[in-house]
């Protein structure tokens, strides 16, 4: 049977509205290719065309449209596109998980797929070809054996992502970087009219910030987090199992050398939760560094799992560890269910200056009850460790967490069926955020605060190396 995966996100407003092609859709295509099915691939970031005309190209019978909570309203509009065609459309991802019911309710989607979708979507599909279609709207995927893991190739949809193309239509720049196709005229040195990526490098970074130029990709080592954070969507069970799962060491290697060998990839960008909870982690980081050590990678880190021996084996190392630190207040700390303490924040940071090892520090701010001691001691913890990124988030509670439930309980969101995304930009324009009760105003301080102590400008990029100069 034809199927058509669609991928609805907002788009990565960096240089190009995609710098990594997601892991979700290619892997769900390799699965419904080894069920003997025709997959065609759209991520809605990269259409040019009306969404119409970009749905009308593709061949689906059925549609599987994947999306997170931020992303609804755009992938509603693309169910309702699919049904006025005679479509068969299935919903899944994160926002399709906790609200299956807001999809049935909304007439728009014929099934529902909640939690991982790899064994169940191939079995949906077969059914449906087969004139079995189940009776019931929302299926509960069956949880996904790694082992089964399915080795992934390249989409022609994201080949200019694997391997960004030279040049660019002036229609494509003008999206970039923020101008009109008329201020971009005199960049059009070419004949055929396109402009050349390098011209856009030279513009100023406000317009084309991207200084180097990625080739990433998405590698997954495993699955499973132990931990229930306040305002994390995967905490619940029914999104995934919550126990720990692994690919087999071998296979992790075969997809990182195969994307290299292919696209010259040199950056690698680990999904795990928690990538060092993976039995092969330390192997991984060797195998990194000795093979292929000028290639970098990114991964996830709780401070609890940053141990010695993480830190050794990564000394050296080509890389960038992120933490959800989120906070360095001890009362916040316990409120959000963050696993570990302050004290293991200070020592994970101390590993990593000791080690050569580069992190960021991701931060959540606007959190209800926040006090400006809670932020002072955050600030004196970003002042004594010198993360080489902070990445200060404003909140924006998640249906399917218990934040959301606690502020939707207690009157503190502004608009409770409002998911999207909240920016200190948005915040600054509208005068406000998504609760009620919190003083924006000092959020945005401190926002600013923390942006000033990013270290990114200290580094130096050479070719595909990337060295950390050291901090006076």
């Amino acid at each position: 049977m034809k199927v058509t995966l669609v991928f609805v996100a907002e788009p990565e407003r960096v240089g190009f509205p995609l710098w990594t092609a997601p892991l979700t859709t290619p892997l769900l295509a390799s699965c419904l290719t080894a069920a003997g099915h025709e997959v065609d691939l759209l991520d809605t970031r990269l259409s040019e065309a009306p969404l119409a005309e970009e749905l009308a190209a593709t061949s689906g019978d059925v549609v599987a449209i994947s999306f997170m909570s931020h992303s609804r309203d755009e992938a509603f509009e693309v169910a309702e596109l699919c049904r006025a065609d005679g479509r068969i459309t299935i919903g899944g991802g994160a926002h399709p998980t906790v609200l299956p019911g807001e999809l049935v309710d909304s007439g728009l989607f014929d099934h529902v797929v909640r939690g991982e979708g790899e064994r169940t979507l191939p079995g949906l599909v077969t059914d449906i070809e087969a004139g079995r279609r189940p009776d019931e709207s929302v299926l509960q995927g069956e949880p996904f054996d790694l082992l089964d893991y399915p080795p992934l190739r390249d989409y022609p949809v994201y080949q200019d992502v694997y391997c960004p193309p030279a040049a660019v239509p002036a229609s494509r720049a003008a999206g970039l970087t923020g101008l009109t196709v008329e201020a971009l005229g005199e960049l059009t040195r070419r004949d055929d009219g396109l402009v050349d990526v390098d011209t856009l490098r030279g513009l100023p970074a406000e317009h084309f910030p991207a200084t180097r130029e990625f080739r990433s990709i998405y590698l997954e080592l495993g699955r499973g987090c132990p931990f229930r954070c306040l305002y994390c969507t995967i905490q619940n069970d029914w999104f995934a199992p919550k126990a720990g799962r692994a690919r087999p060491f071998e296979d992790v290697v075969a997809e990182v050398h195969y994307f290299v060998e292919r696209y010259d990839t040199n950056y690698i960008v680990l999904v795990d939760s928690i990538a060092p909870a993976y039995p092969g982690f330390v192997r991984f980081a060797e195998f990194m560094k000795t093979e292929l050590p000028d290639v970098e990678f990114s991964f996830n880190c709780t401070a609890t799992h940053f141990t010695p021996t993480v830190a050794e084996a990564l000394a050296g190392a080509n890389c960038l560890v992120w933490f959800g630190f989120e906070t360095a207040s001890p009362t916040l700390l316990r409120a959000l269910r963050k696993p570990g303490s302050a004290r293991t924040q200070y020592r994970a940071a101390k590993l990593c200056a000791e080690h050569g090892i580069r992190f960021g520090a991701n931060l959540l701010l606007g959190v209800p009850g926040e006090t400006t001691e809670d932020y002072e001691m955050t600030m004196e913890f970003l002042t004594e460790t010198r993360p080489h990124s902070p990445n200060p988030n404003i909140l924006t509670p998640l249906p399917g967490t218990d934040m959301y439930s606690h502020c939707l309980e207690r009157g503190l969101l502004r608009d409770p069926g409002d998911y999207r995304s909240w920016t200190a930009e948005q915040v600054r324009t509208k005068g406000h955020g998504p609760l009620f009760g919190v003083d924006y105003e000092q959020v945005l301080s401190y926002h600013a605060q923390m942006l000033r102590l990013d270290r990114t400008g200290e580094v130096v990029h050479v070719e595909r190396g990337c060295h950390l100069k050291p901090h006076a």
